[in-house]
């Protein structure tokens, strides 16, 4: 089972960045990384304004005070408790199935409400919110203004199952409901007690801000990232936890102390003179996980491209693709990709709709059988995922839930030079760009004078043939140009400067 596994925790803390490793079985399994500059909201309540009440998308959006607004859609402002009852199977609870009513029957624009954010903002998107307010312990999920009660679905034994929830109901505050989770099945009554009085006094103090403080503000804020690591994988099956920050060690023990004293041993403070993660054979893995092309162990490799709808993932065999076995090394490489695959996007928390272009197969039986390798590669993956069977141009639909920023979008930016395309213009493409440019200039600003900015390799270009290129543009828009070479510039780039020396590149640029 996927959660036999042997588990180790990885914190590494810099003045500029945090880095979180999952290991499992001596591999490395998720990272998370986290820049100073880093904005987590995640997790977080906030006492947001209604700011728009779309009925035609059924949503809204609302001011959290934060740079774009949050989006809240319909199902996210209902009642969640038939949701619930769906989710975990408890065919105890009695009630009826939620009536749908409009979202401006909920909400008007102007109105105050409480809302938590369930997924991170990402590129031009606002953040995900939700009216569905929960706070997760390590034993168990509180759901306030929810009746419901749920046990993990781990637990398969009826009677035990009605049994927990006898318990919860008798231990509960009245306005909260509770989902028993994994690491909770095996606790005594005393811990799930303690546990509920802590996770109602957040609800409680909660309550008490929103009524507080003023609208647009953050009244919860979620634990730190290294809490919340510790909070969902530091278990019985968890062997070890090095932190190689001493202020980060010690403040770890402090919560330890009272989630799982008894385990406090197995967490140590690195002190080697090598690091932490160089010691651990994953340096590799983490630069891997920002790169485009990432190899298989049998010589072949994926190529991963990430655009604003989807992300795409090619798999290619590499140089060994010929020979009498073609049939045979086209299904070892399918094989190999499916878990190099499922561990990029675990490390790389890709999100959203993955297509997955596997090399064509010849029968079926090879397709079903790299399907269901598939399947096995990912169980092991906490976010909800969900595969297609590979159709029959090899390809594979993939969706799986994303709640923050992934690892490319944190640590890597969108490049001056080409704008995210990958791609640059060409010299020839360059001197278009100028030769329009200047058509635009002369017609819409009567100029008579410019300076041009460019690299060595525009100005060859200009300058060969005894200035031909040049005399031509000077000659075609009636312009004086004066060139000035860039040694820092690319070839697609060039910027004009007027007679005052002012840059007036964007004045007539080409949208």
């Amino acid at each position: 089972m996927a959660n036999k596994c042997k588990r180790g925790i990885l914190i590494s803390k810099t003045p500029y960045e945090k880095r979180i490793a999952i290991m499992e079985d001596g591999e490395l399994a998720e990272l998370v990384v986290e820049g100073v500059s880093s904005n987590r909201v995640l997790g977080n309540i906030y006492k947001g304004v209604v700011q728009k009440v779309l009925p035609a998308l059924k949503a809204a959006f609302i001011d959290i005070g934060l740079e774009k607004a949050g989006f809240l859609h319909q199902e996210d402002a209902m009642d969640r408790n038939e949701l619930l009852r769906r989710e975990y199977g408890d065919d105890d609870d009695e009630g009826d199935a939620s009536k749908e009513i409009s979202i401006d029957e909920i909400l008007q624009e102007g109105q105050e409400i409480m809302v938590q954010v369930v997924k991170e903002p990402i590129s031009t998107k606002g953040a995900r919110l939700t009216t569905h307010l929960s706070f997760a312990g390590r034993f168990l999920v509180c759901m306030p203004g929810a009746n419901f009660v749920g046990v993990s679905k781990r637990e398969r034994d009826p009677v035990k199952r009605r049994e927990f929830k006898k318990v919860v109901r008798r231990l509960k505050g009245r306005d909260v409901g509770y989902i028993v989770r994994t690491n909770g099945l095996n606790e005594s009554e005393f811990e799930i007690n303690k546990q509920m009085r802590e996770l109602e006094s957040k609800w409680e103090q909660t309550k008490y801000n929103f009524e507080t403080m003023p609208p647009e503000t953050c009244i919860y804020e979620e634990s730190d990232s290294i809490e919340q690591t510790v909070r969902e994988y530091f278990g019985d099956n968890t062997d070890y936890v090095y932190i190689d920050n001493r202020d980060e060690y010690f403040a770890l023990r402090d919560y330890l102390k009272v989630l799982s004293p008894d385990k406090l041993d197995k967490v140590k403070l690195w002190s080697s003179s090598e690091s932490l993660f160089e010691y651990f054979k994953i340096e590799n893995d983490y630069a891997r996980s920002l790169q485009r092309q990432v190899p298989l162990p049998r010589g072949g490799n994926l190529v991963i491209e990430q655009t604003e709808a989807l992300v795409s993932i090619d798999v290619n065999t590499g140089p060994k693709v010929h020979g009498k076995d073609q049939g045979k090394i086209i299904l070892e490489t399918n094989l190999d990709a499916c878990h190099e695959i499922a561990k990029q996007l675990r490390l790389r928390d890709v999100g959203g709709l993955i297509i997955i272009d596997f090399i064509d197969m010849e029968t079926d039986e090879d397709r079903e059988a790299v399907y269901q390798e598939f399947r096995k590669a990912i169980r092991r993956d906490k976010a909800p995922i969900s595969p297609a069977p590979i159709s029959q141009f090899g390809l594979m639909e993939v969706t799986r839930k994303r709640v923050r920023v992934n690892l490319m979008t944190e640590k890597t930016e969108c490049c001056p030079v080409c704008n995210g395309s990958g791609r640059i213009a060409t010299l020839e493409s360059t001197l278009g760009m100028i030769d329009r440019w200047l058509a635009r200039a002369h017609t819409k600003g009567r100029l008579r004078e410019v300076t041009l900015v460019v690299s060595a390799p525009v100005i060859d270009v200009l300058c060969k043939d005894l200035n031909r290129m040049f005399n031509y543009l000077e000659y075609k828009h009636n312009i004086k140009i004066s060139l000035v070479e860039d040694e820092y510039a690319h070839i697609n780039q060039f910027w004009m400067y007027d007679k005052n020396n002012e840059d007036i590149t964007d004045l007539y640029n080409f949208a």
